[in-house]
């Protein structure tokens, strides 16, 4: 496999700057690198992912609130290592969710459109057990690249800081992942604003929305899911886009054991 360059490439974290991240999502529920991408390689992916954007999604329908996503090719440049075995994500992932974790593919991504409005407040998950009444450690975690800088004006995500720690209050949360404004209203929000090139990892039982976008131009991330060894997907057999074998050799061995159950077989 070819190595790339390393000016393309994020640096390992310290063992600090890892401790901090893993201790900011464990309290937060989701922790933000700052501006850890190379400026080259995301400004070269966001060209790439806004021509797959609007010749492959241009036409097919959004969310009522004008929030988007598709799901990127199993192809260069989607499947740079720096997109699915990012070096400061792997430490963190590798320390939150155990060594053994694994990762889906086809990843996917959220587009806010120009106009778009105001997502329900959500997690991504629930509770496992629930009716224990405590959170118990993440099950999945979600990590999401930053290809444009998210700001206040289009649609940064808002996020609840510690509502990862929130068991569900009822069969309807529970069964529909929304929160009630009741519960919402009653606890502090962040807007997780980030310039570009930042990396934003979350542990998806963390409530947040997708903002309106007031500007005139499209803001977007990668959206890559990881689960604990044990945490197996419901779709897992459902997805027809798994590695074929050109793409499979393409990869390192550490992404093979990654990604190991999206082979082509």
């Amino acid at each position: 496999m070819q190595q790339p360059d390393a000016e393309m490439t994020t640096a390992p974290l310290t063992e600090g700057a890892l401790q901090q991240a893993l201790d900011t999502l464990h309290e937060q529920g989701f922790v933000i690198l700052p501006e850890v991408l190379p400026e080259a390689w995301v400004t070269a992916t966001r060209a790439a992912f806004n021509a797959e954007l609007q010749t492959g999604y241009r036409d097919r329908p959004t969310s009522q609130s004008g929030h988007g996503g598709f799901e990127p090719p199993l192809q260069a440049p989607f499947l740079d290592p720096q997109i699915i075995e990012n070096a400061a994500v792997l430490q963190v992932l590798e320390r939150a969710l155990g060594e053994h974790f694994f990762g889906c593919l086809p990843y996917g991504c959220n587009t806010a459109f120009p106009g778009s409005g105001v997502q329900n407040v959500h997690r991504d998950c629930g509770h496992l057990f629930p009716e224990l009444g405590q959170a118990l450690p993440p099950m999945l975690i979600v990590v999401n690249f930053l290809l444009d800088d998210f700001t206040a004006a289009n649609g940064a995500t808002d996020i609840w800081p510690g509502s990862h720690r929130q068991v569900d209050a009822d069969q309807a949360e529970i069964s529909t992942l929304k929160i009630s404004p009741s519960r919402w209203l009653e606890h502090p929000r962040v807007q997780a604003t980030a310039p570009a090139g930042s990396i934003v990892i979350r542990d998806m039982r963390t409530w947040h929305r997708g903002m309106a976008n007031t500007t005139d131009e499209s803001r977007t991330m990668l959206s890559l899911v990881y689960y604990r060894q044990y945490a197996l997907p419901d779709n897992l057999h459902a997805s027809e886009a798994s590695l074929g074998d050109v793409e499979w050799e393409r990869l390192s061995d550490r992404a093979k054991w990654i990604y190991r159950l999206w082979r082509a077989h």
